[in-house]
């Protein structure tokens, strides 16, 4: 390969135009960062009934795509620029047309696996049309995964793909599209393929699982993510696959985008700061309590939450840890949204404590950055998580990170001993609620002591953790193919 890449990211979601969760954050600032070294980024993705609202595209071609031997689809291939960016959409209004993304009313849509098998069929097909060859495809989570299969072994004898390797980045492996195995034939995947080192598991087609095997590289979000995929008790049921392909995959950390969160330049936050001017955080507490009607008391330490509500974030053991700490004189704030009976739970504590806790079922992204900005701490106790994002910005805002020892979250908090001034935040290993408990008490007799609690906040607030570093980074992996 030359230096200068021929990129695609295949893509389900992409952050300013859809998105459900962190893969389109990640897509959103690495491929602007890879296009500022000098390579040729393109996006493509599906083009949603949202992307319409969103996006200005115009259509550039028309195309067919042979999902298996008996099925012919078209579809239009839009073209649209979103923040520098190339992006090119598959429009098909029966797979793509509809309300969600992936599913409505919490229930996945029935033909996901064939939406998106008949997705990275297509865009093999766009790159002809476009006459774009890429160096490589990178592709994200299981909505992409039968693009690598498809490439090698559909297009194998295609001279226009000989140069072209995959990446396939796992951003959260728990979510891997399980269908039943009588869909084989309807998905283009030959039969001999169906066995446990590619797409077989527990008698069904697990399209992550095939992924895995037929990606040139397999990168996930975090370095300790990718050694806990090698585990039995972190591989999420695939380790036989990641250890299958252990010297193949590897974790990079994502970096955070500071374009959005940086207390230095924030316009959705009440009074801006800087590590080296802190007043603005106090005016930032104020404001926060004061919108969501706490006593307005700079002396109370101000416990934030923003998360979605699901089993990943540990909610298990938070529960009766919070039910632990509320005791205290503390305030503790809550914006998620998910699971219903994590929801109602959530909702008694802020009836129990009305003067202590609050809690905001849903999700309001200015919100999101008034807790960062105006909260003493920030809660994120996952039972696993692959990278976080809310940790990164929380050192920024210098609120000072209670975290689990896990994924990324063990790589980018450093955890507050009992001696000394070093550490970023507060980390505790076993995921149980005296662990967590422990935790907080200690946090809470570090933010009795003002001068080591401020040194905390400088240590956090001079944390960077950058995509160009993670470009560079990809780009190795990259050249490494070929």
């Amino acid at each position: 390969m030359a230096s200068e890449l021929k990129i695609l990211f295949a893509v389900s979601e992409l952050a300013g135009i859809v998105k459900t969760g962190g893969l389109a954050d990640a897509v959103g600032a690495l491929a602007p960062a890879m296009i500022k070294q000098g390579h040729d980024v393109r996006v493509i993705m599906p083009a949603y009934r949202s992307t319409f609202t969103s996006l200005d595209s115009k259509v550039i071609a028309c195309g067919e795509v042979a999902i298996n031997y008996h099925q012919r689809i078209g579809f239009a291939l839009r073209q649209a620029c979103f923040d520098g960016i190339v992006v090119y959409l598959i429009e098909h209004n029966d797979y793509f047309h509809r309300a969600g993304l992936y599913g409505e009313h919490g229930q996945g849509y029935g033909d996901n696996s064939q939406r998106f098998a008949f997705f990275s069929k297509a865009v093999l097909a766009a790159c002809q049309l476009i006459d774009f060859s890429p160096d490589v495809i990178h592709c994200h989570d299981w909505q992409t995964a039968l693009l690598p299969y498809y490439l090698k072994v559909d297009e194998c004898k295609t001279p226009f793909f000989n140069n072209t390797g995959t990446v396939l980045t796992i951003h959260n492996a728990a979510y891997q599209q399980h269908t039943g195995s009588h869909l084989m034939d309807e998905l283009g995947i030959a039969w001999r393929y169906f066995n446990a080192a590619c797409f077989e598991d527990c008698g069904q087609i697990n399209l992550l699982k095939g992924g895995i095997a037929f990606a040139d590289r397999v990168t996930t979000v975090s370095p300790t993510y990718a050694e806990e995929l090698l585990t039995e008790e972190g591989g999420h049921g695939l380790v036989d696959s990641f250890r299958r392909r252990h010297r193949d995959l590897y974790g990079i950390l994502n970096g955070c985008d500071y374009r959005h969160w940086d207390p230095a330049t924030d316009e959705l936050i009440p009074a801006t700061f800087s590590k080296e001017v802190m007043q603005g955080k106090a005016v930032c507490k104020s404001a926060l309590q004061d919108r969501l009607n706490l006593p307005v008391d700079d002396g109370k330490p101000v416990f934030g939450l923003v998360s979605r509500l699901a089993d990943q974030k540990g909610f298990s053991f938070l529960m009766p840890a919070l039910q632990r700490i509320l005791r205290e004189n503390i305030q503790l704030v809550l914006l998620g949204s998910g699971d219903r009976a994590i929801a109602e739970e959530l909702q008694w504590f802020a009836e129990r404590y009305p003067d202590k806790c609050r809690f905001i079922n849903g999700f309001d992204n200015g919100l999101a950055h008034w807790i960062e900005a105006g909260s003493d701490f920030f809660l994120m106790p996952s039972l696993f998580e692959p990278c976080g994002l809310n940790q990164m910005y929380s050192l920024k805002y210098g609120t000072l990170p209670i975290v689990r020892a896990v994924g990324g979250l063990k790589d980018t908090v450093e955890a507050y001993g009992d001696k000394g001034e070093q550490g970023t935040g507060f980390v505790f290993e076993q995921p149980c609620a005296p662990d967590l408990i422990a935790c907080l008490y200690r946090a809470l007799r570090v933010y009795g002591d003002a001068r080591i609690f401020r040194q905390l906040q400088q240590n956090a607030m001079s944390q960077t953790f950058t995509w160009e570093e993670s470009a560079a980074a990809y780009c190795d992996i990259y050249h490494s193919i070929n």
